[in-house]
């Protein structure tokens, strides 16, 4: 039996932030706004404004308050003060319908997954990963106590209830996608041995604001959580918001967030956007993009997102959509792989991770799934010849240091050294192309840093016609780039005057070290010094005539003549001189 929620029950959260820069409006007398401080004196700055302050970070250099617009502008001109933001609200939006399942659906067997079967982890579970005791926080509208759902702990980071306990339902849908318990009832969370935390910072509409989140993030840092699940978003940048991640990030947390619903046009959210958080798109059931699901660059990992039944309120069931669900999908992952992985850093676990996906959409990492569909992989010799097959098709770079990481992690074998010649050859042809492409940039560019990294990549070739064909085409470039420096210094002796002299430094900077670089450099440092030799004696003309006239023009131009010198004992001697002139006149 299913029924529609109302739209504000919706799972999908798209967040509006108006404005990320500090924004002072006269119309409103006071403003909840974050003050972020340089330091400590900036902090009691703010501190003793006279503004009621409301929240202080243990980990983040801000302070969230209450302040009317006077007190807002002088803190913005406070040189101890970085920035201040408006303390800007987001909510649960429309996106998606949610199906509530009723007690006689969910009754006492188990609902139907059918995202288990593309993530593969069942696998993962027959070896014994569950996310044991891996520390996961739910940054969300709280946790509903349920009987499918052991929660560890939480905080309540909204300011009208201390309890983190859900009244909305979001929060609750996506702990179960993570931590359902295994217990043949209801549904099998991705990683049901997890820690799981419930760190409410949205309220019963599923609204929330700036400080609440930055509370969120703080205390995740403060009890050291190892993973954050953010299934929420903004398509406004936050100084602060960005800086909080990237801080929790520095603490060794593994970041996931929901990329966002909306649309395919549309670029993904933050925090996702950050480099810091792992931002996951939307898998439907036949492996395409979700029509909600926004795309970009950023996208690091795809998920299953469409018709996900988890646990909700009440002790309840319900399906939704969104990249909502797909982000606890990565979350849960992330926790196995961590348990199987103990000692593995953040950004080793995103490189593991990596090695645990089916590529859909281009070859290699692309706007839509970025490296591809999550998918647990046991069989490691497997994974490596796909590996290697890929880096074999697409010959990029990525895919073949990629496939390089799989197959050395195999046992010495006849397979893998199989598979390590193949990827050689892989790498041998991707040399060839760079190479190629290198000198033809030095070609088009003439610099010395282009003709340097294209040395570089023809060095790696084997000897061969096609390395000396290439190393002839970079030697017409060195004898093109020595003709216009030779000529450049011809030029700079004759005229002897700055212009030509800096011109023909330009040409000569841009030869490669020898023979003939020295023997022009040399020409050119006695034509500077034949340049200078010139400048010494206006100098000395100049400094005398103010010597002699003391005007303000004469001593002006001494100056003038004088800055224009090298260091050296006759410009120190003829600076005092100016000086003395200052001094009594």
């Amino acid at each position: 039996m299913h029924f529609n929620l109302k739209p504000v029950m919706a799972l999908t959260l798209c967040i509006s932030l108006f404005s990320a820069a500090p924004l002072v409006r006269a119309e409103t007398p006071d403003q909840d706004v974050i003050v972020v401080y340089k330091n400590q004196s900036g902090k009691e700055s703010a501190v003793d404004s006279g503004a009621d302050v409301e929240q202080t970070y243990k980990h983040l250099p801000a302070v969230a308050m209450s302040a009317d617009s006077q007190t807002v502008k002088e803190l913005q001109h406070d040189p101890d003060i970085l920035y201040v933001e408006d303390n800007v609200s987001f909510q649960a939006a429309g996106g998606s319908d949610m199906h509530l399942l009723s007690t006689a659906a969910s009754g006492y067997s188990e609902l139907s997954q059918w995202n288990l079967e593309p993530t593969q982890v069942k696998q993962a579970w027959k070896e014994g990963l569950t996310g044991k005791n891996v520390k996961v926080a739910v940054i969300d509208s709280g946790i509903f106590p349920h009987d499918d759902l052991s929660i560890a702990g939480g905080y309540s980071a909204v300011s009208y209830t201390s309890s983190y306990k859900d009244d909305n339902g979001h929060g609750t849908h996506v702990a179960g996608i993570i931590a359902a318990k295994h217990d043949g009832y209801g549904i099998d969370g991705i990683a049901p041995g997890v820690r799981l935390y419930a760190v409410k910072a949205l309220d019963q509409k599923g609204s929330g604001d700036l400080k609440s989140l930055l509370k969120a993030i703080d205390w995740s840092i403060t009890n050291k959580m190892d993973i954050i699940n953010m299934s929420l978003g903004t398509n406004a940048d936050s100084q602060i918001l960005h800086d909080a991640v990237d801080r929790a990030y520095k603490n060794g947390i593994v970041i996931v967030a929901a990329a966002g619903n909306d649309g395919n046009k549309k670029p993904v959210n933050y925090p996702g956007a950050y480099s810091s958080v792992t931002a996951v798109s939307a898998a439907t059931e036949k492996n395409q993009l979700a029509a909600f699901s926004t795309i970009g660059k950023q996208i690091e990992f795809s998920a299953p997102g469409t018709n996900i039944t988890s646990t909700y309120l009440n002790q309840l069931y319900a399906i939704a959509d969104g990249t909502s669900q797909a982000a606890p999908h990565v979350t849960g992952m992330f926790a196995l792989l961590k348990q199987k992985y103990p000692q593995e850093t953040n950004a080793q676990l995103r490189n593991q991770m990596q090695q645990n996906i089916k590529d859909l959409g281009a070859p290699g990492r692309d706007n839509q799934f970025g490296y591809g569909l999550i998918q647990y992989h046991t069989n490691q010799k497997d994974f490596a010849e796909q590996a290697v097959i890929k880096a074999e098709k697409t010959k990029k770079q990525t895919d073949i240091n990629q496939a390089k990481t799989a197959v050395g992690k195999l046992p010495k074998s006849k397979e893998k050294s199989s598979l390590e010649a193949r990827i050689n050859k892989a790498q041998a042809a991707r040399n060839v192309t760079d190479a190629r492409d290198k000198v033809k940039t030095a070609e088009k560019q003439k610099k010395k840093t282009a003709v340097d990294a294209a040395e570089s990549a023809t060095r790696k070739l084997p000897a061969g016609s096609e390395k000396k064909a290439l190393q002839k085409r970079l030697d017409g470039v060195n004898a093109g780039l020595l003709k216009t420096a030779k000529t450049a210094v011809t030029q700079a002796e004759k005229k002897a005057d700055d212009a030509n002299a800096a011109k023909a430094q330009k040409a000569v900077s841009e030869l490669q070290p020898g023979k003939d670089k020295t023997a022009l450099q040399k020409r050119l440092d006695k034509v500077k010094d034949k340049i200078n030799q010139k400048k010494i004696i206006q100098a000395r003309t100049k400094v005398k005539t103010a010597e002699t006239y003391k005007t303000k023009k004469t001593k002006s131009a001494a100056q003038a003549a004088v800055n224009q010198l090298k260091p050296s004992a006759e410009k120190t001697k003829l600076q005092k001189r100016v000086r003395a002139v200052r001094v009594k006149h």
